[in-house]
């Protein structure tokens, strides 16, 4: 049986892109790419819950700025620990926003950071209930 765990998103049916209760994290696969360790998935959320904010800061920074490298970099790092997780809600922003660094085009920047900040918090909810279960 596959075991996702899901968060709450906003408005009436989440986001309009968004069915209610999309899976913000699919524990099944992401203990499938950590070889069934369920200890070193709570060491990697560990780990994710110390740095995203971190690089969530970046990312807001390096948008504020203009500075796509920067914006590039941050949001690379967050796709990376997101794939980790099989959280593929925070994978798709990461990587627009990454791709907006590098085509250095951040017309759409501002409108994707909400998406970033929503996508993290509920991977964020996903994660401290998946904590709470064990």
């Amino acid at each position: 049986m596959k075991s996702t765990i899901q968060s709450q998103n906003n408005g009436p049916q989440g986001r309009n892109d968004v069915p209610q209760g999309y899976a913000a994290m699919d524990v099944d696969d992401a203990l499938r790419r950590l070889g069934e360790d369920t200890q070193l998935l709570r060491d990697i959320i560990q780990i994710y819950l110390e740095d995203s904010p971190s690089m969530v800061e970046r990312i807001h920074s390096a948008v504020a700025t203009a500075d796509a490298l920067g914006l590039q970099h941050a949001a690379h790092q967050l796709k990376g620990i997101a794939a980790t997780l099989s959280a593929p809600d925070v994978v798709g922003v990461a990587s627009r926003l990454e791709h907006m660094g590098a085509s250095r085009d951040l017309s759409d920047a501002a409108k994707a950071l909400v998406e970033v900040d929503r996508r993290v918090s509920s991977l964020n909810q996903a994660v401290q209930k998946f904590l709470r279960r064990k």
